[in-house]
């Protein structure tokens, strides 16, 4: 028993000295006597802004009493091998602004409490990163004033702005002064500039950022030929060879006669300008020929009025027999001003037999069409193309208003290569739709992918009536979507009917604002308050950005 009594008291004692050891290194850890770490401080936070920077930190453990100085350093890189930037500081905490650091640029903080007569200097603690994210005085880029060797750039008229630096991908910045009228102007073109090349621009105020953007010169163009008003283009098309580009010098051209095909050959007819406004084609029609034809179009305005035209953009087999099968190549309508043709915007419906005409793509972007589908009475859609197997239709930033009875066709039923895609983007519609067809889509049973984002619609039809679904389309494998866009005033008829319906389309985050529009609208600029300037998917405005600007 004795011996048993002795065991369990020396247990007892080793317990206890464990306990002791280990209260002792807990009380060590806890309260450190290294007085670079009593007098150190803790826990940075940031508050940044555009032009300025809140720090505050946690004052040392062992404050209570005792007044500190503090010595607040900035880098742009984490181990401080550099200091950009140094301040002090009485209080727990200080401001920096874009005085002390360059805004849209990466930082690094550390903070330290300075020696006493009675302590150390503290041992550093370190921040996360922060930015100033500076001053945007710069304004959208409109897509028609970025050129090859030039570009426009606007931004809020602002005294004070000095220069806009503009930084290539690859070479030397340089600098391009901006003089009092300039800065109020709120604009600057600037010219010498390299085709095809990423640009980065800052703009200044003195040695002070106020905004940055980027953008990329269009690719640069080799034309075949150059053309000046009074020559024949129609002539110059009949005898240009495959991937020939025309150019066209501003003024006046015609191509008014039915006897002008782009036959088994792609081509590209375009503005030397870049500027719809100067540079202008009459037009019977755009007739692509058989196979291998297609086009692209580039910042021309297109006016079918004076002779009559029915189509703007019409396919046919060959001349002798419209519907012999053919595979087109691409069409490309971009930077352009189509309008005044009587039946519609495009037609390829001309196969004798449902997929005869096959296209890849068919592509309008940066464009307006206007006055074309008779007010909405015409037999054809403004994309009107049944029995034609296509892969993708794109209309991107771009106007339609008055443009045919319906948009999209593509009825006739077949089993098709690919699902088709429809693609609908930051676009404006008005005023269109009737002759009881559907406003928007009929695709049928025919599986399509169609998706409408960022845009408007309003004001349908413009005369008899439209279909209650705006969108027909059935087949299986379908995708059908609406979102982030705006509709109003669309109606079964012009009095007396009822509003559109969606059909099984998945419709998100839309609105129906009425922006005040008729069926005769043509300016659609957004006012300045409007939500809808700040309702697309990213935030900023739907429907063609040109009326946001």
């Amino acid at each position: 028993m004795k011996r048993i009594i002795n065991q369990l008291g020396l247990k007892l004692i080793i317990l206890s000295l464990m306990v002791t050891v280990v209260s002792s290194c807990k009380k060590e850890d806890d309260v450190p006597t290294d007085p670079a770490r009593i007098f150190k401080p803790s826990d940075i936070k940031i508050t940044s802004g555009e032009t300025s920077a809140k720090l505050t930190w946690t004052t040392p453990l062992m404050s209570t009493g005792k007044t500190f100085k503090y010595s607040i350093d900035f880098s742009t890189d984490s181990l401080f091998a550099t200091v950009n930037y140094t301040t002090t500081a009485d209080t727990a905490g200080v401001t920096v602004t874009e005085d002390n650091l360059a805004v849209r640029t990466k930082y690094y903080a550390r903070v330290k409490a300075n020696a006493t007569e009675s302590q150390p200097e503290s041992k550093y603690v370190r921040s996360s990163a922060f930015q100033l994210t500076g001053i945007q005085l710069f304004l959208l880029i409109r897509d028609n004033e970025i050129k090859e060797n030039s570009i426009t750039l606007r931004y809020t008229p602002t005294v004070g702005l000095t220069s806009i630096v503009l930084t290539p991908a690859t070479g030397a910045a340089a600098t391009t002064t901006l003089s009092a009228g300039d800065a109020s102007a709120g604009l600057k073109a600037i010219t010498g500039l390299t085709a095809g090349t990423k640009y980065t621009a800052e703009l200044f105020a003195g040695t002070k950022s106020k905004g940055i953007t980027t953008f990329t010169t269009l690719a640069p163009t080799t034309y075949t030929v150059k053309l000046n008003p009074g020559d024949d283009l129609a002539a110059t098309i009949t005898s240009a060879a495959n991937g020939a580009v025309i150019g066209l010098n501003p003024g006046t051209y015609n191509i008014t006669a039915l006897s002008t095909f782009i036959t088994q050959k792609t081509i590209t007819i375009k503005s030397t300008s870049g500027n719809p406004t100067d540079t202008k084609v009459n037009f019977k029609e755009i007739d692509l020929e058989g196979t291998g034809a297609g086009v692209t179009l580039s910042g021309i305005e297109f006016d079918g009025t004076s002779a009559g035209a029915l189509y703007f953009i019409n396919f046919i087999g060959t001349q002798a027999s419209n519907g012999t099968a053919a595979t087109f190549t691409n069409v490309v309508v971009d930077n352009c001003i189509a309008h005044g043709a009587i039946t519609a915007f495009l037609r390829g419906d001309r196969g004798t037999a449902a997929r005869d005409f096959k296209i890849t793509g068919i592509t309008v972007n940066n464009s307006i069409v206007y006055d074309m589908g008779a007010n909405g009475s015409s037999a054809y859609y403004t994309f009107h193309v049944n029995k034609m197997q296509f892969n993708t239709i794109t209309v991107s930033k771009s106007t339609f208003y008055n443009a045919g009875p319906g948009l999209v066709t593509a009825s006739t039923t077949y089993t098709g290569d690919v699902i088709p895609t429809v693609s609908i983007t930051n676009s404006t519609f008005n005023g269109f739709g009737g002759n009881a067809k559907y406003a928007l889509l009929d695709a049928n049973a025919n599986p399509i992918n169609f998706t409408i984002q960022n845009s408007i619609l309003a004001n349908t039809p413009k005369s008899g009536t439209v279909n209650a679904a705006a969108i027909r389309g059935t087949g299986a494998g379908s995708t059908l979507r609406i979102s982030n866009s705006n509709y109003f005033n669309l109606f079964t008829a012009l009095t007396g009917g009822t509003a559109l319906t969606f059909g099984t389309a998945t419709l998100a985050s839309n609105q129906s604002i009425n922006a005040g529009w008729t069926a005769t609208t043509t300016d659609f600029t957004l006012p300045a308050a409007s939500p809808l300037r700040s309702a697309g998917s990213t935030g900023g405005p739907i429907g063609d950005p040109r009326w946001a600007y």
